[in-house]
């Protein structure tokens, strides 16, 4: 049973190994030739360009842009000329026929005849050319400037998707990162216990050591294996997101590259943020800050839309002219008749519309927008207050976990120290097996508190550049 749990916890943690190939070994690799041959080793850096390239998220706001783009386009169109081209043709089957007195032509004629007359002929040809010109339009100044804002809005939600979606990559390779790392001091630990596991069964067979010292170490083996379980499931599940960041069908095949090293954060844990510092940092997120940015065009948008009902109260003037071309004749249809059955006309003015009464219809328009244009502003600044604060709060998390940091990287040192003298005590005689049990404990437990510092700390820096509004290539 001892040696089945045994094979079972390096199973496992061979398992964990081959998902998580940035700890991996050559050992591993060789192991599938294949498949090794199917993986995409990615850094993080990698990673977050794929993500710009094939992300559906940043893709579906790219999309948004276009539209903002062509109603630009569209409300351009509003400022150009109108041509119309129109022409009909109508065949007479019985034409209509009109009652005059006969007087007027014979003035002789008894009071009360009538004569028919047929006006039109079998067929008749109709053709207009018009044009108009609108040459004073408020409302589509103004809707002009509103579609341009739209489009600068759609730019910066494009950005700001383009900074949420880095963010989220870099957390979720940070968080593959951490559980390799758990897998790796796992393997550590497993390996340690396991040498001492060996060592203790020896003595207990020389009569050196008890029985309870091998069952306590067996127990102690064996509460390794859900550690190792948890880092291999939280390694898929973040693999899994990130595939899906990255809009690819298979997760497993999602490396990251070897040299892309979770504990590597000694330079990041010696820069510390004073609190002098924070107020810059907060205008800087003020002003770059994606989220801000899209709320301020959104706060000019509406005022822009205000603006845009109050033009109603101004004329609209416009320059229209039209060229008409109309032909009739009996008998079988020959294309607009002759220049005897064929007849132009020629139109040319200015037209000056100004509505005077619509019902109280456009204060109830102007009095509604306004009312949607203080939402936007009261909403930008609220938007700015909770940035302020969570700029605050990240600067206090990011020294924090830059403390811890640093802490657990010595305690990682005296942890190690305390072990190596504990076991050579041990080896000596002169100490006991529950010291080298809870020296190796004190050492995995440190070993693991540090990776999550190192995790939280580099997860708390992307968090706080997205708060700032400088992700990285996303900017250029």
């Amino acid at each position: 049973m001892n040696r089945r749990r045994q094979w079972f916890t390096m199973a496992a943690l061979g398992l964990s190994l081959g998902i998580g190939s940035s700890m991996g070994t050559s050992a591993v690799y060789a192991v599938d030739q294949t498949q090794l041959a199917d993986e995409l080793l990615l850094s993080i850096d990698d990673a977050v360009r794929l993500a710009m390239e094939r992300s559906l998220d940043l893709r579906a706001a790219q999309h948004g842009l276009v539209e903002a783009q062509k109603r630009v386009s569209e409300e351009w169109g509003s400022v150009m000329p109108s041509i119309t081209a129109s022409a009909s043709y109508a065949r007479n089957i019985s034409p209509a026929v009109s009652f005059v007195p006969a007087r007027v032509f014979d003035a002789t004629a008894p009071e009360g005849e009538f004569i028919s007359l047929q006006f039109g002929a079998d067929n008749s040809w109709q053709s207009a050319l018009t044009m108009e010109q609108t040459l004073f339009n408020a409302s589509v100044l103004v809707a002009l400037r509103a579609a341009e804002k739209f489009e600068q809005l759609a730019v910066e939600t494009v950005r700001g998707r383009s900074h949420e979606v880095a963010t989220r990559v870099r957390i979720l390779c940070y968080d593959l990162l951490l559980r390799t790392e758990e897998a790796r001091l796992a393997q550590s630990s497993t390996e340690r216990v396991q040498q001492a596991l060996k060592e203790t069964q020896a003595q207990c067979a020389a009569g050196m050591a008890t029985s309870y010292d091998v069952l306590r170490l067996q127990v102690e083996l064996a509460n390794i294996e859900p550690i190792i379980l948890r880092a291999v499931n939280g390694m898929k599940a973040a693999r899994r997101q990130l595939a899906v960041e990255l809009d690819l069908e298979v997760s497993s095949r999602l490396k990251l590259r070897s040299d892309e090293v979770l504990t590597d954060t000694m330079q990041l844990a010696a820069a510390v943020i004073s609190i002098d510092s924070v107020d810059v940092l907060v205008r800087q997120s003020l002003a770059d800050r994606s989220e801000i940015r899209q709320l301020k065009d959104t706060a000019s948008l509406r005022k822009i839309q205000v603006r845009n009902e109050q033009a109603d109260y101004l004329p609209t003037v416009s320059l229209f002219g039209s060229w008409d071309v109309q032909a009739q004749q009996n008998g079988g249809p020959q294309f607009f008749g002759d220049r005897n059955s064929r007849a132009t006309s020629k139109i040319a003015g200015v037209r000056m519309e100004l509505p005077l009464f619509t019902g109280l219809q456009r204060p109830s328009r102007i009095a509604q927008r306004k009312a949607v244009q203080r939402q936007a502003q009261t909403q930008l600044q609220v938007a700015q207050d909770r940035a302020a604060a969570e700029v605050h709060d990240l600067v206090e998390a990011l020294n924090e976990a830059a403390a811890r940091e640093r802490g657990q990287r010595l305690a990682i040192s005296h942890a190690n120290q305390g072990y190596q003298i504990t076991l050579a005590r041990y080896r000596r005689g002169v100490g006991s097996r529950l010291e080298m049990t809870d020296a190796e404990v004190a050492l995995r437990q440190s070993e693991f508190n540090h990776a999550q510092a190192a995790h939280d700390l580099l997860s708390t820096r992307v968090r706080l550049d997205f708060a700032l509004g400088q992700v990285g290539p996303q900017d250029e």
